[in-house]
């Protein structure tokens, strides 16, 4: 291999650039996304998010998968359960339970009740957040929500 950064070298039959090029953020957000281990279903569930002091606010689950969901409010929901917060800070994450319901058959639905840690934190619109979050703790639900989601990708 050369020591010219810019030089393209050859390794066998691959063939190697440096990724310092004005596209170098579509390759880091294509891993990003290429590494989510469960597919996202869209969804428009109400749920109920607490925060580590115990403050609760009502949001939106707009997407939900086997690892995890992303959360949608105001920026009540996000003054309530990050006070404080800041878009010119960096988000440290936070642990969350959120409690929802999943459908079951016919007019009915089971509770879910799972602790989060929060992966960010995004202003999507006006006044529409976005809280992305990875499940580290089932409390109930897990098997409803499992059922729920293998019915999701069976149906398509």
């Amino acid at each position: 291999m050369s020591d010219n950064p810019n030089k393209k070298a050859s390794n066998r039959s691959f063939l190697f650039e440096p990724l310092d090029t004005h596209y170098s953020h579509l390759a880091k957000a294509t891993v990003i996304i290429d590494l989510r281990k469960h597919p996202r279903f869209d969804t428009r569930f109400p749920a109920q998010a607490r925060s580590e002091n115990g403050q609760t606010v009502h949001a939106t689950i707009t997407n939900i998968s086997r690892s995890g969901l992303r959360l949608e409010g105001t920026r009540k929901m996000l003054d309530t359960l990050f006070p404080g917060f800041s878009l010119q800070t960096a988000h440290t994450p936070t642990s969350l339970q959120v409690d929802f319901a999943v459908p079951c058959g016919l007019d009915r639905h089971l509770a879910v009740k799972v602790q989060c840690k929060t992966a960010y934190v995004r202003h999507e619109r006006m006044d529409a957040w976005q809280i992305g979050m990875a499940f580290t703790e089932f409390n109930a639900g897990g098997k409803a929500l499992t059922d729920y989601l293998l019915l999701r990708r069976d149906n398509g």
